[in-house]
């Protein structure tokens, strides 16, 4: 069996404000790192989820399958990811930044998505949550707009990442009088009588329909990411001789800035691989950057690489 571990920003620098000198040596991961085969591989989390789910390069919507995921439930027809977010005014740009966890409640969010139904009820978008934060759109006509991923965007301004395609005007419309819809809720205040940071609008992505091929799961998988859930979940067959693994917590704790947690997980990654190097024949790690490593057990002999730490001193 072939372990495939999708670790995003594995290789990124740690979180601003962090001491190099502070870091350990992670011994395992620095020797893989060192000793496999580099091979090109997808420049992102999804697609390489796709491929490895034998869905080749013609890569599926997200929208839909994180929507199995989130709520049980196959769309029925066109759906996108419809985080909402907060922007800050800085200078001459708006930054984009998404909310934090638990700063959202179940009646918080029915009222947004309540006045946004309202508002945009003759345009036919019927906005839907599967959870507080966890929001999907739903449109009775064909998207023909690129959207540009959450994370690309987070702490940028959205300027440079606005829908792009033969609708854009009506995407960009929509972004726009979402702002102003959100502005004018009574429940922003609330939030931030709480502390809370006010929903300023959503931001779109992943827009599709479901893949009309089936997905082949592999027959491991574990990792807390929805599209992972919402593949493993539509998936008619199983691959007896893959796994796979998603650890996205490291690229969450470098947005967030959270030195700890980034620490605490680089270390959980350390013994994940630990236990893997002495019993798996084949392992695959993917930082998500264009790159994979693949191990294989014999590779532990290529002594003569030179082992370096993840900030790049040899040993």
């Amino acid at each position: 069996m072939i372990h495939h571990l999708l670790v995003p920003d594995l290789l990124e620098p740690p979180p601003a404000g962090m001491e190099t000198a502070d870091i350990p040596r992670f011994p395992v991961l620095e020797s893989l790192l060192a000793r496999a085969d580099k091979k090109a591989a997808p420049g992102n989390l999804d697609t390489n989820l796709f491929r490895l789910f034998h869905l080749g390069e013609e890569a599926p919507a997200t929208a839909p399958l994180c929507w199995l995921a989130d709520s049980g439930e196959e769309a029925p027809g066109w759906v996108l990811q419809a985080v909402p977010v907060y922007l800050r005014a800085d200078r001459d740009q708006v930054l984009l930044f998404p909310l934090q966890e638990k700063q959202m409640d179940w009646q918080q969010a029915e009222r947004f998505i309540l006045a946004f139904n309202r508002h945009f009820a003759e345009d036919g978008l019927v906005l839907k949550a599967a959870s507080p934060l966890c929001w999907y759109l739903f449109t009775q006509t064909p998207v023909c707009s690129g959207f540009v991923d959450l994370s690309r965007v987070a702490g940028r301004s959205m300027a440079s990442f606005l829908p792009e395609g033969k609708d854009e005007r009506f995407w960009r419309n929509v972004i726009n009088e979402t702002q102003m819809l959100f502005f004018q809720q009574e429940e922003n205040e609330a939030r931030q009588a709480q502390g809370w940071l006010p929903v300023s609008g959503l931001w779109f992505s992943g827009a599709g329909v479901l893949p009309e091929k089936r997905p082949v799961a592999p027959v491991e998988t574990a990792g807390e990411y929805c599209l992972l859930a919402g593949l493993k979940r539509y998936a008619a067959s199983t691959d007896p001789d893959c796994s796979v693994m998603v650890i996205d917590t490291l690229a969450k704790a470098r947005r967030e800035r959270d030195a700890a947690n980034w620490l605490q997980e680089i270390r959980e990654l350390e013994r994940q691989l630990a236990a893997l190097v002495y019993t798996a024949k084949e392992i695959c790690l993917y930082p998500c950057q264009g790159t994979a490593y693949y191990w294989k057990s014999r590779m532990k002999y290529r002594l003569w690489r030179k082992v370096k730490s993840i900030t790049g001193k040899d040993s």
